[in-house]
């Protein structure tokens, strides 16, 4: 339990009364606490108090009485007190007990904590705070702050719980979605589609990989697989474009990728992800396939371009990163063995890399 120690305190008198018979008698709670105020004489009493309530000791020592309990006992060793501050008023104080001399422990980790504990009693007399009025209120305010800090703390934490939490449901359904296109078997073991998907990283490689597998570039020629693909690298709306304005060589593809993407829009739904389904199959903006189709078939980029609503410069980029998925798709084939898709793929990325748009630098 908690420690006691008896102390004696000068405190106001308690509040008495005389009844009716001329006794005496204490009014109120007899255990409170009576400050000591101005004007009133006070009065020593022997209180008990928590020890870990007293910040210091001295090493001066005063007889005192066996008995407390009388008054003038008390008043006594008050006086002896009083008469012990006196005498060192002029020396900065009663001397403080000293653990090496006075108590004898010799301890270098001790000795240790009280060279540190006096550099901290020093920094903190140094302190420009010391001495201010406005101390305790600011210690308050300070002790609020780290409150509010450790609250904050906390609350982060638990956000980042909550992502991860978030994170690993997210994550269960996107491996649920690769298990039932045939990407991973149910002992999440990569299958062939999953190593060929590994092969893109230009476009959505779910989607790519679901037409290269469904068969949807066999039967197309190469200047229409790759105005396909650039479905997947343009991402502009561009205004006045119609799509139902585009030839049927290239309608007919792009209404199979639309279909193909809400079935994998669909299955990811199933799968508890957060996605809409005409959304997803929207996203893939057919407003460059005509370009590409012209440049395929050797259209000269001016010709092209001088009846487009397009940035000359986004065109470039795009064409030049449609080759790049070209030559990835190239590569897909390979690992599933169709090597005449592979063949077309290659032919492709040869129709679309020439001329000005992959010249070494424009301004030549």
């Amino acid at each position: 339990g908690k420690v006691l120690v008896d102390v004696l305190l000068l405190c106001a008198p308690p509040k008495t009364v005389i009844t009716q018979t001329g006794q005496e008698i204490t009014v109120g709670d007899k255990n409170e606490d009576h400050l000591p105020s101005d004007g009133v004489e006070m009065v020593p009493q022997v209180v008990q108090i928590g020890l870990d309530s007293v910040l210091r000791a001295s090493g001066v020592r005063v007889f005192v009485p066996q008995d407390l309990r009388p008054l003038d006992a008390r008043r006594s060793l008050a006086k002896t007190l009083q008469e012990v501050q006196k005498r060192f008023a002029d020396d900065g104080g009663v001397p403080l007990l000293d653990p090496v001399e006075d108590m004898g422990i010799d301890d270098d980790k001790f000795r240790k904590s009280v060279r540190r504990l006096e550099t901290l009693e020093k920094r903190m007399a140094d302190h420009k705070m010391h001495d201010k009025p406005s101390l305790g209120e600011g210690l308050a305010l300070l002790r609020r702050r780290l409150d509010i800090d450790r609250q904050v703390t906390a609350l982060n934490s638990d956000i980042k719980k909550s992502g991860g939490m978030a994170f690993r449901s997210e994550l269960k359904g996107m491996k649920r979605v690769l298990r039932r296109l045939g990407y991973t078997n149910n002992d999440d073991v990569v299958q062939l589609k999953g190593r060929a998907a590994c092969e893109i990283d230009t476009g959505d490689e779910l989607l790519i990989t679901e037409l290269v597998f469904d068969g949807a570039f066999n039967d197309l020629p190469s200047d229409v697989c790759a105005a396909v693909l650039s479905c997947f690298i343009f991402d502009e709306n561009v205004q006045g474009f119609d799509e139902k304005q585009l030839k049927e060589e290239i309608q007919a593809p792009l209404r199979a990728l639309r279909e193909k993407a809400r079935r994998v829009a669909t299955v990811a739904q199933e799968s508890k992800l957060t996605i809409d389904v005409e959304e997803y199959a929207a996203k893939f903006k057919a407003g460059l396939m005509e370009v590409t189709l012209k440049w395929c078939r050797g259209g000269k980029f001016a010709d092209i371009i001088k009846d487009q609503d397009l940035f000359e410069g986004s065109v470039i980029r795009c064409i030049r990163r449609l080759e790049e998925l070209v030559v990835q798709l190239a590569n897909m084939a390979k690992v599933i063995g169709n090597e005449a898709l592979r063949l077309k793929f290659l032919e492709a990325s040869k129709m679309i890399k020439r001329d000005i748009v992959f010249a070494a630098s424009l301004y030549l």
